[in-house]
């Protein structure tokens, strides 16, 4: 064979997509017609007569008349299995529009679940989204489930008298170190809501299920992220046990998507027990392959919840007295000595983790001890992320750069914002989510969604993120909306830089992995109140088709 004939064989193509607008997301943004793909990767990007004259008698041809492609959406931060599985065997009350809601799809998992078994939920609901503003109660549950103990996930838990019952929790159960057991201030009766570490007291029955559930659950959610367009998905902080899931799949060679993992921690073990297990049982971060990978080694929490984040503004409407809103989770809370304990002995083993900052304050403590770490141990090559910070300011942009810092924020108060304001007031809400400022600081910024429901909607955080118009609730800061062009770039090139995978993925381009999106319009020109009603209509993962509104010939 000759040189020329072994070139044609190595350039020709399984697949070209052709008569298309191609949005490459490239350095450039380039715009092409068509796309070449062999051996699972793009191999030509261009004209659609240039691609087409790379065609064999064996290459597939698609003729996509016009329609436009993207690259495939990258999640960056999504606790996908949890959210599944729940979702799956538990009452769906994510996105719930009113108590009426949450009630129906409790009576709904009633009828289902047999009588005496625990009915428990996904979360992603706050009672401020709720039209009635306030979470349903025990009472209202044991009018729709008196048969079963009830258990909800969502900004608390949530019990029915039965659940109450049955894991003896009563008006003399004693509140426990950390969280709180909400009891009525007149009778001292427990008013079915649990907060924080009071959780225990139902020793994980709600989020308990069998590894044949979790195994369905998931490869459900996958399959259901490939057709909204999701190539890649991140599981924000998952736990060895969990992980294993997607490791069988990934070893059956039934994984859907490509999945990038960012592994839990516990903060209450002792420092001498975590630092031990890093050295045990961590490499260098990431390992893996472009199928399956962990990506950080530990997820630590700074600050939490909107009624917990450390702010330099006061919180309100705290559910729990003022000494409990630091020590609501032994799991998740730790000093800022302890931190730094932990960031110090990661960094010495050239590991790196991500940190939950919502608040200014919760940025600024994060910075300073990435800083003084960074005097000992460099970081600027290991990415470490800071993940939701709610509210950065100015002051901390110099400092980020430096540190070689990756922002992981979320897209999800599109639908939570109410609980920000409640909490927060309008005055500072209506600064959250400075997108626009932290772009153009050269910062590198991914994105996250964090939301229970699946699937997702990814084209509404596109229009979230241009218009920064909510659900329901109006324009939130919206001299920090951005363009169409920079909030796909959040979703697919920048979620590839904050997993190690920009040279990889996330762009069509040669060379690349061929992950790809046909989608049912041009994303660029259609009206923005048009852009959350686009539709994928072919996915594409590894040169494979993997989702299709189609029959592809």
């Amino acid at each position: 064979m000759n040189s020329q004939e072994n070139k044609e064989l190595v350039m020709s193509p399984d697949l070209i997509l052709y008569n298309a607008k191609i949005i490459t997301v490239d350095e450039k943004f380039t715009i092409a017609q068509a796309v070449a793909i062999k051996d699972g990767r793009f191999v030509a990007v261009g004209a659609s007569n240039q691609i087409l004259s790379l065609a064999r008698e064996s290459t597939k041809t698609l003729d996509l008349e016009g329609k436009t492609v993207i690259p495939g959406f990258i999640d960056g931060h999504f606790r996908l299995l949890d959210r599944a599985t729940a979702q799956k065997y538990g009452a769906n009350i994510s996105l719930s529009e009113s108590v009426g809601d949450i009630l129906d799809a409790v009576r709904e998992a009633a009828a289902r679940i047999p009588k005496g078994q625990v009915i428990t939920s996904n979360s992603g609901w706050f009672p401020q989204m709720l039209q009635e503003g306030r979470d349903p109660t025990k009472e209202e549950l044991d009018a729709v489930a008196p048969e079963h103990p009830v258990i909800l996930r969502g900004e608390y838990i949530y019990l029915n008298s039965y659940a109450l019952k049955q894991f003896k929790i009563t008006k003399n159960t004693p509140q426990p170190e950390y969280g709180w057991i909400e009891k009525d201030p007149v009778t001292g009766e427990p008013t079915g809501v649990l907060m924080g570490d009071a959780a225990k007291l139902l020793d994980g029955v709600h989020l308990k299920f069998s590894a044949e559930q979790k195994r369905n659950a998931l490869l459900w959610a996958l399959g259901e992220c490939a057709k909204a367009g999701v190539t890649s998905i991140r599981e924000g902080g998952i736990s060895i046990p969990d992980l294993r899931f997607y490791h069988q799949l990934y070893r059956e060679g039934k994984l859907p998507i490509r999945v990038s993992a960012q592994l839990s921690l516990n903060m209450s073990l002792p420092i001498s027990e975590i630092l031990s297990n890093f050295e045990q049982f961590y490499l260098n971060n990431p390992f893996g392959d472009r199928w399956f990978q962990i990506d950080r080694a530990s997820y630590i929490f700074a600050d939490d919840e909107y009624n917990r984040s450390n702010l330099s503004t006061p919180i309100y409407n705290q559910r729990v007295p003022e000494e409990r809103v630091r020590r609501f989770h032994s799991s998740r809370d730790g000093s800022t000595e302890k931190i730094e304990q932990i960031i110090t002995g990661m960094a010495k083993l050239g590991i790196s983790g991500g940190i939950l900052a919502g608040g200014d304050l919760a940025i600024d403590e994060v910075l300073d001890i990435l800083d003084r770490v960074n005097d000992l141990y460099p970081l600027s090559d290991r990415r470490w992320i800071i993940s939701q910070l709610f509210y950065p300011q100015e002051r901390h942009l110099a400092k980020m750069k430096k540190l070689g810092v990756v922002l992981t924020p979320m897209w999800h108060h599109y639908y939570y914002y109410p609980a920000l304001e409640v909490y927060h007031g309008k005055t500072v809400a209506q600064t959250m989510d400075p997108f626009k400022m932290l772009i153009e600081s050269g910062v590198p910024v991914g994105l996250g969604s964090d939301i229970s429901s699946i699937p997702l909607n990814y084209f509404t955080a596109i229009y979230f993120l241009h218009t920064r118009n909510t659900w329901k609730w109006g324009l939130v800061n919206p001299d920090q909306g951005i363009s169409r062009e920079q909030a796909l770039r959040l979703l697919t090139i920048n979620n590839a830089y904050v997993t190690f995978e920009e040279k990889e993925k996330g762009s069509i381009e040669c060379g690349k992995l061929a992950d790809l999106v046909v989608i049912s319009d041009d994303i660029m020109t259609v009206t923005a109140e048009k852009i959350p009603l686009i539709k994928p209509l072919l996915t594409i993962i590894n040169g494979q088709v993997v989702y299709s509104v189609w029959t592809t010939n």
